[in-house]
């Protein structure tokens, strides 16, 4: 039986990267004729102006804020979200609405992300990327939240992400105690509550690897310091065993990160797996701290 194709709004969101986000627009604009609206969410201390994109300037900042003020400011019965340094793939405008034209029952949509302009080496470890091998569909209590995605490429259903109250503004890029796992927790949100997931191989785009060895190493201490904060959270949100579960895998990550680094023989991947762990321990004590 065929499905009506939904509304849908893509949504980049972005703050102070004007060249990354120009690469990022210039793929959307020519996926437009699919049939979605294009937004851009500009944090910027001077925004994007001009051209047919439509510019929502919000003087705040965050990523959490920024998907919220999108969530307020559009109508569409789906929201999609790209980051300003991802690019997606020729055809990504018409493949989602058909994927969420067949799953009309289904709460969130993503697809695969690769890694491109990689400019460090094989030994620096990809960041943000997410590979779909075969389309899947999720659900479960205690599905890991990344496996059915991350921030850099999503779709989520309006009404689901209302339901849901939206992203925490007091996780993610922009917020300086826990600059990261608003994607997280939102995706763990998702599933606890009886959320249904699709993963597509048909969705696709590139995640640009701009940063440096030791960009890298602030950005995945701060990755592990946020992820232990947001276990914290539903720790002490009265969630015990969610919280307890969510923050074992924090320590999957670090000893995962320092496996690999003794089978490479690889310094860069040691200082790695020393910035997740202090990063995990400053975290939790943050998170246990925090009265959320």
């Amino acid at each position: 039986m065929a499905h009506p194709t939904p509304s849908l709004t893509v949504v980049v969101c972005t703050r102070g990267r004007p060249e990354r986000l120009q690469a990022s627009l210039a793929a959307l604009e020519r996926e437009a004729h699919a049939g979605f609206d294009l937004v851009v969410v500009d944090q910027s201390d001077e925004p994007l102006r001009g051209g047919e994109v439509r510019v929502i300037a919000d003087p705040g900042r965050g990523l959490s804020r920024a998907r919220n003020v999108a969530l307020r400011e559009t109508r569409s019965e789906w929201i999609a979200f790209v980051d300003d340094d991802c690019t997606v793939a020729q055809g990504f405008g018409r493949a989602l609405l058909d994927v969420l034209s067949a799953h009309p029952q289904t709460d969130w949509v993503s697809g695969h992300v690769g890694g491109g302009g990689r400019a460090h080496g094989g030994d620096l470890p990809l960041v943000t990327t997410f590979s779909v091998q075969r389309d899947r569909v999720l659900s479960g209590r205690w599905t890991l939240p990344g496996s059915i995605g991350f921030g850099v490429l999503f779709a989520v259903r309006r009404a689901t992400a209302e339901r849901l109250g939206g992203w925490d503004e007091r996780l993610g890029p922009g917020v300086a105690a826990f600059p990261a796992a608003d994607d997280m927790d939102f995706n763990y949100r998702l599933l606890r509550s009886g959320g249904v997931a699709v993963l597509s191989t048909r969705v696709r785009a590139v995640h640009e690897q701009w940063r440096s060895p030791g960009e890298l190493a602030v950005l995945q201490r701060g990755y592990l310091r946020a992820w232990s904060g947001f276990a914290a959270k539903h720790l002490r949100s009265g969630d015990l065993i969610g919280g307890v579960w969510l923050w074992s895998w924090g320590v999957v990550d670090v000893v995962h990160m320092a496996k690999s680094a003794l089978s490479r023989r690889s310094r860069l991947r040691a200082e790695l797996a020393w910035a997740k762990l202090r990063g995990l321990a400053e975290g939790s004590v943050a998170g246990l701290r925090t009265r959320w």
